[in-house]
């Protein structure tokens, strides 16, 4: 029995129990947004990813996954938050791709808020 409890102790503790869970970042602006996005991600546009990152994810290790329209914003974003010594942060390019590799999204009208 100790033996068991021994094993779930040092499991539980280990750090891939400890790693925070993966974050979907949605880069562009509220309004694009509100339009369309995947179903968890958070909406920090890129001209404030420093911010909004550090005040909710300020643990540097969290996995952060950015999204934009087309690329650009979430290369930029990116960029800025490996300056800030992010270093699990994965641009993942624009949401059509996305999209196409099967991912769901919604829209403001599915979450019944009003259209733009």
């Amino acid at each position: 029995m100790k033996n068991w409890m021994a094993a779930l102790l040092l499991l539980c503790l280990s750090p891939l129990a400890l790693a925070a869970e993966p974050v979907w970042i949605d880069v562009r602006t509220a309004e694009e947004y509100r339009q369309e996005h995947l179903p968890d991600a958070v909406n920090i546009p890129h001209t404030r990813i420093a911010r909004g990152v550090t005040e909710l994810y300020p643990d540097k290790q969290t996995p952060l996954n950015l999204y934009c329209r087309s690329g650009n914003r979430s290369q930029m974003a990116r960029e800025a938050l490996q300056a800030l010594g992010y270093r699990n942060v994965v641009d993942h390019g624009a949401l059509e791709t996305l999209k196409a590799a099967g991912m769901e999204t919604r829209s403001a009208a599915e979450q019944g808020e009003p259209a733009p």
